[in-house]
Order: structure tokens, then sequence, then C-alpha cells
């Protein structure tokens, strides 16, 4: 399937949507700020980010625009 990234930063919702997306088949890596997120989407190989507005140090908006 698809290898997601779940960014928010609290690790209740992030253990939730890992739980669902897991059950569906796809492989889930987790960031708890912006900054993490940034760094895994440059790693590569992510094919979908759910991603939190509101995030500790640069935000969701913000770390968009990094990917992109």
């Amino acid at each position: 399937m698809a290898h997601v990234l779940v960014v928010d930063d609290e690790p209740h919702i992030r253990s939730v949507l890992r739980g669902y997306l897991q059950a569906d088949g796809n492989t889930v890596t987790e960031a708890g700020d912006g900054e993490s997120a940034v760094e895994v989407v440059r790693g590569g190989g992510v094919d979908l980010v759910l991603l939190d507005v509101m995030l500790p140090g640069i935000d969701g908006l913000e770390a968009l625009r990094q990917m992109r």
C-alpha cells in the first residue's frame, strides 16, 4: 500500500491514526513537530502526509511550504 507520514504533536492522536492506517496495510511513520516532518519527507519514500496545522516550532503550513 502507501507510506504515510502522520504529523501531530499529540501522541494519542498519532497512535489512533497509526492503528487505522496500519490496519489497512499502510506503512506509517510518525513525527511530533514540523521540523521532523520536513526531514522525513526530504528523505523520500513518503506517499501521503497527514499534517496537523497547529504544531510546536514551525507550524503545519510552514512545514508544508518547506516540503513542497
